[in-house]
């Protein structure tokens, strides 16, 4: 910002100068400006993180989180080779599972990775969650799309509209999502850029998940690998 502030007063001071000049310098700060605007929105903003609350690295269904082990014909959510997965078969259907594990504010993030299905599919993180009528979910899509959505009272109370980032990779490919609560924002990050802030103090402590589906239009089948989740509290000052 200080290198903007002197040239301004650089452009500003120069009152004598040609139009010509004038015109060359008003364009080398217009560049500067959107060079700027870029840099700020697609960089990345690490999040400050505390003491280490809870890990699962799915080696094993004996220690970590209490997500249990289903293999049936429509869904299925099981361990294997050190990872975590969950299948479903049907077009137009969400399978989650939670930890069994609450918290409040905290950083809650996993590795996620489709390994199988449509790119036109849904995926991502619980949190908050009372019960299987009330949590929050965050969700992205192979084909590079995230929103919020929100169950409470049995319904569903928001769903945003799907938004693009350039910050999800997409296809095949692993992406680190981690969602923020600090008091009542919610922030959402995939690969260490913030999507997007969401205010709600619905539901400030839950247990904290997983989410995988397929949709309509996609088709079925889809097969999520995670991997390294955990919880930390908030850091900084």
């Amino acid at each position: 910002m200080r290198l903007f502030a002197a040239f301004y007063r650089w452009l500003k001071e120069d009152r004598t100068v040609k139009s010509s000049s004038r015109i060359i310098k008003t364009s080398i700060l217009a560049t500067l400006l959107v060079a700027a605007t870029f840099v700020l929105v697609g960089a990345a903003s690490e999040l400050q993180k505390g003491e280490l609350l809870f890990q699962d690295d799915f080696e094993t269904s004996k220690v970590g989180g209490a997500w249990g082990c289903l293999r049936g014909e429509n869904q299925s959510n099981y361990y294997e080779a050190g990872k975590y997965i969950i299948n479903v078969v049907p077009a137009d259907s969400w399978w989650r599972v939670q930890s069994g594990r609450s918290f409040g504010d905290s950083i809650v993030e996993v590795e996620a990775t489709p390994t199988g299905g449509p790119d036109d599919n849904v995926y991502g993180l619980m949190t908050g969650w009372q019960n299987w009528s009330n949590y929050y979910l965050f969700m992205i899509s192979g084909d590079g799309y995230f929103r919020l959505s929100k169950r409470e009272g049995g319904n569903w109370t928001r769903n945003d509209p799907w938004t693009r980032s350039e910050a999800i990779k997409l296809g095949k490919a692993t992406n680190l999502l981690q969602v923020q609560r600090q008091g009542e924002t919610l922030s959402f990050y995939a690969n260490g850029v913030k999507l997007a802030d969401y205010v709600d103090g619905s539901f400030p402590e839950g247990n904290a998940g997983l989410i995988a589906g397929t949709t309509a239009c996609g088709g079925g089948n889809l097969t999520v690998s995670f991997d390294n989740f955990s919880v930390w509290a908030l850091g900084g000052p």
